[in-house]
């Protein structure tokens, strides 16, 4: 990275500061990109995510946001969009996944074409006033009807934990009630 004109400011900046300017690069191929950190972690995840309408979207900016990278949202989206979008992943909790939500009456069919849509695998089902039900994951889908819905193949709820509870006492609550995946 570097600063047009070579000027480095005199201040922090945050991401409401900055313009990614686009740059011809000598890299022939995005696969030819060793995107491994040289701390030794092994952690893969890019810094920076292209301005291309099929990747940088709404849950790539988020996840990536959750790691600290940068998203090039697509310059031909409007403006109120890119607002919205902004908004939205800066309303997001900062460790936790979104979670996928649906109603009892979801058919598999659409479980099964949100859930590949977070690494965690797995959606809530929750009643009208958003109160969890249950959960289901991929493999409570395996072998089911497709037009079966949510609410038939859900595991009902076995431990409910705040967002924002400490992560041991999380833990000690999933190890207690013995509550397996």
């Amino acid at each position: 990275m570097r600063f047009l004109d070579d000027r480095v400011p005199a201040h922090d900046l945050t991401y409401d500061d900055v313009f990614m300017v686009p740059r011809r690069s000598s890299v022939g191929s995005r696969y030819d990109v060793d995107l491994a950190t040289a701390d030794g972690t092994g952690t893969t995840i890019p810094i920076v995510v292209a301005n291309m309408t099929a990747i940088a979207g709404k849950r790539m900016a988020e996840t990536v946001a959750r790691r600290g990278g940068l998203v090039v949202i697509p310059q031909d989206i409007p403006a109120s969009v890119v607002a919205d979008v902004v908004a939205f992943v800066k309303s997001r909790h900062l460790v936790l996944d979104t979670p996928i939500l649906l109603r009892p009456d979801q058919t598999v069919a659409e479980v099964l074409s949100l859930i590949p849509k977070r690494s965690h695998r797995a959606a809530v089902v929750i009643d009208d006033q958003q109160r969890p039900l249950g959960i289901v994951l991929e493999d409570d889908c395996v072998d089911v009807d497709r037009f079966a819905q949510a609410h038939q193949v859900m595991r009902p709820v076995e431990v409910l934990v705040d967002a924002d509870t400490e992560p041991r006492k999380a833990f000690d609550a999933l190890d207690d009630a013995r509550a397996g995946g």
